[in-house]
């Protein structure tokens, strides 16, 4: 009786982490901060692959993770940062690496899987992100 309690709840957990996992977006555009650059296709189902946590990219949402996505509203980046409140808090409309909080978080990042893995797809570059208009 134990062995098939045991089997259920194994397999209860398996499809209630499948069913949280079909909640979090595959890949998303990233389109709140475009102005002068094309929009960035976000592969978000690689990146939860990829990453330790959560909060390295989510920084408002300590308690997030992978089993939890589905039950905790996550809000965009751009809701901080498009406007930001406070004047220490990077605006999506700055350009350079040290003004933007997209090339603050995502940026050194790739650089560090670019370095552990030269294979890698994790893009280092303006247009690695932002294609060409038309492109």
């Amino acid at each position: 009786m134990r062995k098939f309690f045991l089997v259920g709840l194994v397999a209860a957990l398996a499809v209630a982490a499948v069913a949280m996992a079909a909640e979090m977006p595959g890949k998303i555009t990233i389109k709140d901060c475009v102005d002068t650059k094309t929009a960035v296709t976000f592969d978000h189902a690689a990146h939860v692959k990829a990453a330790k946590d959560c909060i390295g990219c989510h920084h408002n949402h300590k308690d997030l993770t992978a089993e939890n996505a589905a039950t905790i509203k996550v809000e965009k980046c751009g809701s901080c940062h498009i406007k930001p409140e406070k004047p220490e808090t990077p605006a999506c409309s700055g350009k350079k690496m040290t003004d933007n909080p997209y090339h603050i978080s995502c940026v050194p990042c790739h650089k560090e899987a670019k370095k552990a893995d030269a294979a890698t797809t994790a893009p280092t570059t303006c247009v690695g992100c932002h294609p060409k208009a038309g492109a």
